[in-house]
């Protein structure tokens, strides 16, 4: 699903971590041992090879390299992995309609692993797929949702399950989706940025929800020492990448969500 709009959400700033939208030329100057930067672009085409590229670019302006001095591979457990100039980074990707997302986290981090996840926001059943899914009082958050909230709520809680998972090298595999992130605070929109914050049970795993595309909910998540970081900065498109090849991979016509997730899915 295309975006309902091309404007970013404005700056994301609460007690905490602190998430900031920044132009792109930014990043590169700014982050550190203690920040975690977060891009995204639209993706018409060819998701997979566009989000490649973005985290060439983001991971070569994280440690003040040229793109061409980044590899881009995978580790044994199938996580994107980078190497060459930014050998040593931990970066995370993610995909969904019409949308690419990458996670980098800066040199010298102290995390042990970063995660990423976006969702477009569209219609599902999202009461059969939350009792199915998570946990009886996740479940019932999204019941008690106005109905036209309910696919957002429960897109928050996913997106930040599996950004927590890939960040502990995981995914959604043992039970993942039944990891407990916590609900937004009383009054608070499903879907709105706010920042990471330990997660229920695990003073070393930090996640939240960012400031992203309107349409989509876009989430981030930190394991390991030094978490939650003290900055995450979030650019909003602006560098221009090569073309993309055209897509060939058919997605679900009904938008729902897979009833198995691989343990990375981009």
């Amino acid at each position: 699903m295309r975006a309902a709009g091309r404007a970013a959400r404005g700056t994301a700033e609460q007690a905490g971590t602190t998430a900031t939208a920044q132009a792109p030329a930014a990043i590169g100057r700014q982050i550190g041992a203690d920040t975690v930067a977060v891009r995204w672009q639209y993706a018409d085409r060819d998701p997979r090879t566009h989000a490649r590229e973005l985290l060439r670019t983001a991971a070569a302006e994280a440690v003040g390299a040229h793109p061409a001095e980044v590899r881009i591979g995978r580790s044994a457990s199938g996580a994107p992995q980078v190497s060459g100039a930014a050998s040593g980074l931990l970066v995370g990707v993610s995909h969904t309609r019409g949308l690419v997302a990458v996670v980098v986290a800066g040199p010298g981090n102290r995390a042990l692993g970063v995660g990423v996840d976006v969702e477009a926001v569209r219609p599902l059943d999202a009461i059969a797929l939350a009792e199915r899914w998570f946990t009886t009082v996740e479940a019932a958050w999204v019941r008690a949702l106005p109905p036209g909230l309910r696919a957002t709520g429960l897109l928050d809680l996913w997106t930040r399950k599996e950004a927590a998972g890939k960040a502990l090298g995981l995914g959604l595999r043992a039970g993942g989706l039944r990891r407990p992130v916590g609900l937004p605070p009383p009054g608070t929109p499903p879907g709105s940025p706010r920042s990471l914050t330990p997660l229920p049970g695990d003073r070393l795993l930090a996640g939240g929800v960012l400031p992203g595309p309107h349409g989509y909910v876009l989430a981030c998540a930190v394991s390991g020492a030094g978490t939650p970081p003290a900055l995450v900065l979030v650019t909003p498109p602006g560098t221009q990448l090569p073309s993309p090849r055209p897509e060939h991979r058919r997605t679900p016509a009904d938008g729902s969500l897979p009833s198995t997730t691989p343990p990375w899915r981009e």
